[in-house]
């Protein structure tokens, strides 16, 4: 559970540093985290309260290695039920789910469960994509493996600070930009008429995303020259899996070492997410 692992006061004390209240109470999912936030509110009566509370839609699950691997390989079928019981719950469908596996590769070399020994002779990752398939693909539900109760305390201040500054976001983004002047905007990317300029722009748009460098954006822009022709290779690939993957191993040429790199799991992730989804509160960048 949350609290019933030696080693969980690591995320309790990542919990404490933040600046924002916390309590430990019976959830409709057991050892799952969901955020509540104060908002003004217009009172009914002259002494009605000012400030009601509402209930963010994330929730994160903490799922045990043994219990996640139980209920992983007990599928005979896809059934995200089996996976992750979510089914009679009262507005589940309008929350975002995802799950948590906390050491569960320090499970899988120690195993406890003697009848699960033909299962954990799994690679991790087949392990990772079989779980991944099932949450995502009929659940829409990420799936989040860490090793430690410290990184799982730090993805739920990455969250919480995600959580805290989306009214802030939401208000900047619907807010007329002062420093755009009438016309061109003084950096911007002159588009012509036969269309010159428009990679330039892909190009600036993909740069947008955090911690994407002018090299990065560039390889993509090159792979993919225009927004169509990356949503059209979503639409070809096969899995949902292969959709996040997409653009993770194309390379990626350094001016400073000459070594190449690639773009990695992690922005293919976020830029598959924006290009696709139709959230417009959906937390692309967790680590922010």
């Amino acid at each position: 559970g949350l609290l019933k692992d030696p080693g969980s006061d690591a995320w309790v004390k990542v919990l404490s540093s933040l600046d924002c209240k916390y309590s430990f109470e019976p959830q409709a999912i057991p050892c799952s985290i969901t955020w509540r936030r104060n908002v003004p509110s217009t009172p009914s009566t002259p002494d009605g309260p000012m400030v009601k509370t509402e209930e963010e839609k994330e929730v994160l699950v903490l799922v045990e290695p043994e219990d996640f691997l139980k209920r992983l390989f007990s599928l005979t079928q896809p059934d995200l039920n089996q996976v992750l019981p979510l089914a009679g719950l009262e507005g589940s469908s309008t929350k975002t789910y995802s799950l948590a596996v906390v050491g569960l590769d320090a499970y899988r070399r120690y195993p406890v469960f003697v009848p699960l020994v033909d299962v954990l002779r799994v690679s991790p990752l087949s392990l990772h994509l079989q779980a991944l398939v099932v949450l995502q693909l009929w659940g829409n539900t990420e799936v989040l493996f860490l090793d430690t109760w410290q990184e799982f305390g730090q993805h739920v201040s990455a969250l919480t600070k995600a959580i805290a500054k989306r009214p802030y976001k939401r208000q900047l983004e619907s807010q007329e930009l002062p420093f755009c002047t009438a016309g061109a905007w003084a950096s911007g990317v002159r588009v012509e008429k036969d269309g010159t300029g428009l990679w330039q722009v892909w190009k600036r748009q993909i740069q947008q995303f955090n911690r994407v460098s002018p090299a990065t954006a560039a390889a993509i822009a090159e792979a993919y020259p225009s927004p169509s022709l990356l949503l059209q290779a979503y639409e070809e690939c096969g899995t949902e899996d292969e959709k996040r993957l997409l653009l993770s191993d194309i390379p990626v040429k350094s001016d400073v070492s000459g070594k190449d790199r690639r773009v990695g799991p992690d922005l293919s992730r976020r830029i598959y997410l924006f290009m696709v989804s139709t959230d417009p509160d959906l937390v692309l960048d967790l680590s922010t």
